[in-house]
């Protein structure tokens, strides 16, 4: 015997589908197009507020940072370990007077140290200063050279010898207490501010 539905429990089914309809035409019509883009906007406001509290957390720090920054600039200005032009072939000659004045301390020393050849260097620029090179060749007894070699690198301005070959010495200067030296010796400008950039 089929057993029929009774009215109350026709009205029951009939209200859990109008329920589900009611659930599910949200979920296809309000939620999709009104709830849904409202959620996404919230988030990117919250975001956009996590952003900005942020920017003004660095903001604030601003005032300290460009202070640190003029410290840091002052503290080179006069720096007497680098070079004093901010010109790179200002520089270099700079740098290769400085080694002439110093080969000219030990030209008499011994049997003397004589320059034979200098030549400035190109140097791929890295890092946050500008740096000079210059090779040098010298026809050196051993005492002078020695003296050379210490005064190089510790006068006031920092001299740094990147390379050093020496070999018994076989030009016009050659006697049998002469070395030939080749060096390559760098110092780094005063001025480290690229050209276009703001001070």
């Amino acid at each position: 015997m089929r057993l029929r539905p009774t009215p109350a429990s026709q009205r029951v089914l009939a209200l859990a589908l109008a329920a589900l309809s009611l659930v599910g035409g949200y979920f296809l019509t309000l939620h999709v197009w009104f709830s849904q883009p409202l959620l996404a906007i919230a988030d990117e406001m919250a975001l956009l507020r996590h952003n900005q509290q942020r920017y003004v957390a660095l903001s604030s720090q601003r005032p300290a940072l460009e202070h640190s920054l003029a410290q840091v600039r002052r503290s080179s200005v006069g720096n007497e370990n680098l070079l004093a032009d901010s010109d790179m072939g200002a520089a270099t000659a700079q740098l290769m007077q400085l080694i002439a004045a110093d080969l000219q301390v030990f030209a008499t020393v011994g049997d003397g140290c004589t320059l034979t050849n200098r030549t400035p260097v190109p140097v791929t620029q890295q890092g946050p200063y500008r740096q000079v090179s210059v090779r040098i060749n010298l026809e050196c007894a051993i005492e002078p050279l020695a003296g050379l070699l210490h005064r190089l690198e510790n006068g006031k301005v920092s001299l740094f010898i990147e390379s050093f070959r020496i070999e018994k010495s076989r030009g016009q200067l050659a006697s049998s207490n002469r070395l030939a030296a080749q060096l390559l010796i760098s110092a780094y400008l005063q001025n480290p501010t690229p050209k276009g950039a703001t001070p």
